[in-house]
């Protein structure tokens, strides 16, 4: 049992500051959570975000020497895992590092065994990134959606930190989530081995689209940050929406930009065409502009490279709002009415005529 008083000494507590009683009664919901008074020390400029680490830490963190020793790793193999996934490598005695990475360290070596080992490590970056930036979204989510509701009546966060410890509980149906959507993804990505790519390189002929929302830069200057924030978010569901339903795949959203990708030159055509449409027709959107090319690109991480991405890029950049701007030959291929721009050099490809669709797909009459 810890003691006002102990709380007193270790500057956590201070009888007659404002708000005394609920701060100790923020102390009092952390210690019954399972907090230590090191735990309450360590987080006492972020009490409210202690309750989340409690509901998440299942059990005590171990030290690297705990960490090889219990993988039966090389340490030198267990360091290179820690710093794939994307955090730094713990220091002597420091107790950081979860126990299920037991699991993750002795997987590698094994998978290495059959993907190769540059490979497998480029992978675990892979994971280590993306679930970086989903801890980021879930954190991001809730200090911008659920905090703020119970801020204002609460002056110390004792209700964000019931608040952390409701989301926690959310914890296991996110998990099992992105198992079914990682399963499903896959079912859905399954494809034969690239004729054209070289051992280690995925290579397709893809048709690329880049949009981007014209002065974007000037909105962020003349809107509030909320505001701006729901505005982007506007930008991604009605652009990502549109890409899937059409048949693409967003492959990234960049804030103000995205970039996708098409199976053939008229899907990809006529996503950009559709999304011109869409924000000009929005009340509160601006224009964008897009770019579309098509041709071979390496897929690798979830991304496309090569020159046929930059083309797409270089193409929008060279249009006005509303613009579809494509390589030349590419709207006769879609059988798409256009207008020549001229040309634009691009690295890696070199001259290429542009021009600006001017309609949809002619019908081939038979």
């Amino acid at each position: 049992m810890v003691h006002d008083a102990e709380l007193e000494e270790l500057g956590l507590y201070f009888p007659g500051a404002p708000f005394a009683a609920e701060r100790l009664a923020l102390l009092r919901y952390l210690l019954d959570q399972g907090a230590s008074t090191a735990d309450l020390v360590d987080y006492r400029e972020e009490l409210p975000g202690l309750a989340l680490v409690l509901a998440l830490r299942l059990t005590e963190a171990l030290t690297l020497d705990e960490l090889v020793a219990q993988s039966g790793v090389e340490p030198d193999m267990v360091l290179r895992i820690i710093r794939a996934t994307g955090f730094p490598a713990p220091g002597a005695g420091e107790r950081v590092l979860s126990p299920d990475l037991v699991h993750l360290c002795r997987l590698v070596p094994s998978a290495a065994d059959i993907f190769g080992e540059d490979a497998i490590f480029q992978f675990v970056r892979v994971m280590g990134s993306t679930t970086g930036r989903l801890a980021d979204a879930l954190v991001s989510s809730f200090l911008a959606n659920v905090e703020p509701l119970v801020r204002d009546e609460d002056p110390v966060g004792l209700e964000v930190a019931k608040a952390n410890t409701l989301a926690a509980s959310l914890f296991p149906q996110v998990v099992d989530g992105l198992d079914v959507l990682l399963r499903q993804h896959l079912v859905a990505l399954r494809r034969s081995p690239s004729p054209d790519g070289e051992d280690g390189i995925e290579v397709r002929a893809l048709g690329v689209g880049f949009v981007d929302l014209v002065d974007s830069t000037g909105i962020a200057l003349a809107v509030p940050m909320g505001e701006l924030g729901t505005l982007l978010t506007e930008f991604e569901n009605v652009t990502a929406d549109a890409v899937v339903t059409a048949g693409g795949r967003v492959v990234k959203l960049i804030g103000d930009e995205v970039l996708y990708t098409a199976p053939d030159p008229v899907t990809a055509c006529l996503i950009a065409l559709q999304l011109t449409d869409l924000m000009a027709a929005h009340p509160r959107l601006p224009h964008v502009r897009a770019g579309v090319a098509f041709g071979e690109v390496m897929l690798r991480d979830g991304d496309v490279f090569g020159p046929v991405v930059n083309l797409a890029a270089r193409a929008a950049k060279a249009g006005a709002p509303g613009d579809v701007v494509v390589e030349s030959g590419l709207a006769d291929t879609a059988g798409i009415p256009s207008e020549p721009l001229g040309n634009l050099e691009v690295r890696g490809i070199g001259p290429v005529g542009l021009s600006r669709l001017t309609g949809r797909p002619v019908p081939v009459v038979t």
